[in-house]
């Protein structure tokens, strides 16, 4: 709904609402096999006090913009130490987080190893401010069969630049739009044959 998408907070609110719920519900934490032991005796060594007292500590140091190691200064910080260094947060799922990046870069490994290096790297950045598609896609009265006769010949830059500015939804739907016709066109993914600008396309990652 366009009210929705120009809207100053919402999509922010929804955003992080989202994200606390799949932070919450299917987050986990993962420790390896041998390691277990010395996980169990260290979170029994561990109690809220402690937590809540490290927690403070590391807030003071980057108040004070302390950059230097961090170093335990009783037996339930050593612990609390232990732990973040062997148990690691597991959060793939989530678009933008460490997992998810890591997750991603195996993906890019493992497709060089099995089909050598890329043969070709960029990055497309359309210019949604200059192309009257983004400002259809906002909701303006544009006529896109005149689309090599300035079909938003009313509006200047400026304009369309403030219409994304005012509608973020357009601007992201106009993103998927041009990477989508670009896979799906230019490298060929969508074409008879799989054969684009640059012929067979064996793999793309992106």
């Amino acid at each position: 709904d366009k009210c929705f998408q120009v809207h100053l907070s919402f999509i922010f609110v929804v955003h992080n609402i989202l994200l606390v719920r799949r932070s919450s519900s299917r987050t986990r934490l993962a420790v390896q096999r041998s390691w277990w032991p010395n996980a169990a005796r260290a979170m029994d060594n561990i109690d809220d006090a402690a937590l809540l007292r490290f927690r403070n500590h590391l807030v003071d140091r980057k108040n004070r913009k302390d950059a230097s190691l961090v170093k335990p200064r009783d037996e339930k910080e050593q612990a609390i130490v232990k732990l973040l260094r062997h148990v690691q947060y597991v959060d793939d799922h989530m678009e933008g987080s460490v997992g998810s990046v890591a997750m991603m870069q195996e993906q890019i490994r493992a497709i060089t190893r099995s089909s050598g290096t890329p043969s070709l790297f960029f990055t497309l950045n359309p210019a949604d401010g200059h192309n009257p598609i983004a400002s259809f896609l906002a909701g303006k009265d544009i006529d896109l069969d005149a689309l090599f006769d300035k079909p938003d010949s009313r509006f200047t830059s400026m304009d369309r630049l403030r219409t994304l500015a005012e509608n973020p939804v357009a601007g992201a739907q106009f993103f998927h739009l041009m990477v989508d016709e670009l896979i799906g066109k230019f490298l060929g993914l969508n074409r008879p044959g799989k054969r684009g600008v640059f012929g067979r396309v064996k793999f793309y990652y992106g």
